[in-house]
C-alpha cells in the first residue's frame, strides 16, 4: 500500500470511530448522569496504566524493526497475553479493593468485567501490530469500524433499558472482546506460539523506555479525573470528564491518522536522508491542522455542548477550551517523540516524560485548593513547559535549528487564532441582534470560522495554509 493511501485509510478509520463514539456518547448523556460516567472516568487511569505496562512498549519496537519475524511476533504474542492475563486477574479479583478505596460499591463489578475484557485487549495488540507494519491500513479500519458500531449499539441498548453505567462499559471495554474477533477475521492471520529470549530483549530493550514514558503520559492525562472524584464526587469527575473527551477526539484522529502511520511509513524507510525528508514535510500538516481544531474548540465550544449534551453539561465548556490548549501542545510533543523514537532515542523520551510528570504533580499540588480550572491549567501548563525542551532534541536529531520549530507553531497558530476572533466578533453581534439557540450559534460560528480561514489564507498564502490547500487540489485533480 502506498504511503498515501496509508494516510488516508488512517483517516477514515480514526474519524469514521470518532463520529461513531461521538454521536453514541451524545446520545448517552442524554440517558445517564454525571455520576455514571464519573464512575469509568475514576477506574480509566488504572485500566490506561495496567494496558501500557502489558505492553511494554514491544509494539513500537516491532514497527520500528526494519523486518520482523515469525518469531519476533510469537514472542510479542506471548509476552503481552501473559501480562495481560496477569493484570486482568488483578483487576478481577482486586476489584473490592478499588470499590472500597473510592468508596463507590459499583466499581467491584465494573472492575471485574474489565479485568475480562483487558485480557483480549491484550491478545489483540500483536495481530494490529502486524497490519499497521504491513501497511494493511484499509484491514484495520474495517474491523475497527465493525466492532466499535457493535460496541456502540449494545450500549445505547443497555442504557435505553436502564443498565445505567453498565452502557459505558459495554462502549469502552466491551469493544476490546469484539475487536479481538474482528481483527482475526480481518488479518487472517495468527501469531506463531513460540518464544525467543533473544527477540523478547531486544524488543524489550527498545520498547521499556517507551513504556515508562507512555506511561507517565498516561498518567498525566488521567490523574485529574481520579483525583477530583476521590476529593469531590463522582458527579465533578464526571465534567471534568466530558470536557477532556470532547477536546481529546478531534486530536485523537490526527494523532492516530496522521502521526501513527507516519512512524510506521519512516520506520519502513531505511535511507536516513530520506526519514528527514519526510519528518520535514510532515510536522507542519500536523501543527496546522491541530492549531485550526483547537481554535475551533475555543469557539464552538458553549454553543455544541449546550446543543449535544444539554444545559447541565455546561460547566465542562472551560475545562473543554483549556484541555483544547494541552491537547495541541501534547499531539506537537507526541509527534516529536515520534521524531525520537524514529531515531532510537527512546531513553531520553523516557527522561522527559518523568520530567513532566513530576512537573505536573507539583503544579496539581500547588494549584488543586483554587478549583477544577485550575486543575486543567496544571496539565496544559505542564506539557507546554516541556515542549520546548523536545524542539532542542529534535532540532538536534535532524540537524534543524530550534528556530525553525518555533516558526512553524507561529506559521500554523496565527491564522487559526484570527479566524477565531473574527468568529466570536461575529457571533456576539449577530447575537446581539439575534436570539440565537444553540444549533443557529453552531451554524454561525462554523460559517464564520471556516470563511475567515479561507479568506485570509487565500490572502496571504501562509505556507500552512496553502500546504493543506494545495494537497486538496492535486487530491481532486
Amino acid at each position: 500500500m502506498s504511503s498515501g493511501k496509508v494516510y488516508r485509510w488512517s483517516f477514515i478509520d480514526r474519524v469514521l470511530s470518532a463520529v461513531l463514539n461521538f454521536g453514541t456518547n451524545i446520545a448517552l448523556t442524554r440517558m445517564l448522569t454525571e455520576a455514571d460516567f464519573g464512575l469509568l472516568a475514576m477506574i480509566a487511569i488504572f485500566v490506561a496504566v495496567a494496558s501500557d505496562l502489558a505492553n511494554c512498549g514491544m509494539v513500537d519496537g516491532l514497527i520500528h524493526k526494519l523486518k520482523p519475524t515469525a518469531t519476533d511476533y510469537g514472542t510479542m504474542f506471548l509476552s503481552i497475553s501473559s501480562m495481560g492475563l496477569f493484570f486482568g486477574l488483578l483487576f478481577f479479583f482486586g476489584a473490592p479493593l478499588f470499590a472500597a478505596f473510592f468508596e463507590q460499591p459499583a466499581l467491584a463489578d465494573i472492575m471485574r468485567v474489565c479485568g475480562i475484557c483487558f485480557f483480549f485487549q491484550c491478545m489483540y495488540g500483536t495481530i494490529e501490530a502486524y497490519m499497521r507494519k504491513h501497511l494493511r491500513m484499509k484491514a484495520i479500519c474495517i474491523a475497527r469500524i465493525s466492532a466499535v458500531a457493535t460496541a456502540d449499539a449494545i450500549g445505547i441498548i443497555l442504557a435505553a433499558k436502564g443498565y445505567g453505567y453498565w452502557a459505558l462499559v459495554a462502549t469502552q471495554m466491551l469493544v476490546s472482546v469484539i475487536l479481538f474477533f474482528y481483527f482475526l477475521v480481518a488479518a487472517r492471520w495468527f501469531p506463531k506460539l513460540q518464544f525467543s529470549v533473544k527477540s523478547f530483549r531486544e524488543l524489550f530493550n527498545y520498547g521499556i523506555h517507551l513504556m515508562l514514558a507512555y506511561l507517565g503520559t498516561l498518567v498525566s492525562k488521567n490523574i485529574n479525573t481520579s483525583v477530583l472524584g476521590k476529593a469531590f464526587s463522582p458527579s465533578v469527575s464526571g465534567v471534568y470528564y466530558q470536557g477532556a473527551k470532547l477536546a481529546a477526539v478531534p486530536f485523537g484522529v490526527t494523532e492516530t491518522s496522521l502521526n501513527m502511520p507516519f512512524f510506521a511509513v519512516a520506520s519502513n524507510e531505511p535511507d536516513d536522508e530520506r526519514r528527514r525528508a519526510l519528518i520535514v514535510e510532515m510536522m507542519p500538516r500536523i501543527v496546522g491542522i491541530n492549531a485550526f481544531i483547537m481554535m475551533y474548540l475555543m469557539v464552538i465550544g458553549h454553543p455544541v455542548i449546550g446543543l449535544m449534551y444539554g444545559s447541565v453539561w455546561l460547566a465542562a465548556v472551560p475545562i473543554l477550551r483549556i484541555l483544547a490548549v494541552y491537547e495541541f501542545m501534547a499531539t506537537t510533543k507526541f509527534f516529536c517523540q515520534t521524531i525520537c523514537k524514529i531515531y532510537d532515542s527512546t531513553r531520553l523520551i523516557r527522561n522527559l516524560a518523568f520530567g513532566e510528570i513530576v512537573l505536573q504533580l507539583a503544579l496539581l499540588a500547588a494549584m488543586f485548593r483554587y478549583g477544577i480550572l485550575w486543575v486543567a491549567w496544571s496539565q496544559a501548563l505542564a506539557v507546554s513547559m516541556m515542549l520546548v525542551l523536545y524542539f532542542v532534541v529534535c532540532a538536534r536529531r535532524t540537524g534543524l535549528r530550534v528556530s525553525v520549530f518555533y516558526r512553524m507553531m507561529w506559521e500554523a497558530l496565527w491564522l487559526p487564532a484570527l479566524a477565531a476572533l473574527v468568529t466570536l466578533a461575529v457571533h456576539y453581534g449577530i447575537g446581539s441582534l439575534w436570539q440565537l439557540n444553540n444549533f443557529m450559534s453552531c451554524v454561525v460560528v462554523t460559517l464564520a470560522y471556516g470563511l475567515t480561514t479561507i479568506c485570509v489564507g487565500e490572502i496571504f498564502h501562509p505556507r500552512v495554509y496553502m500546504s493543506w490547500r494545495n494537497r486538496l487540489i492535486r487530491r481532486r485533480a
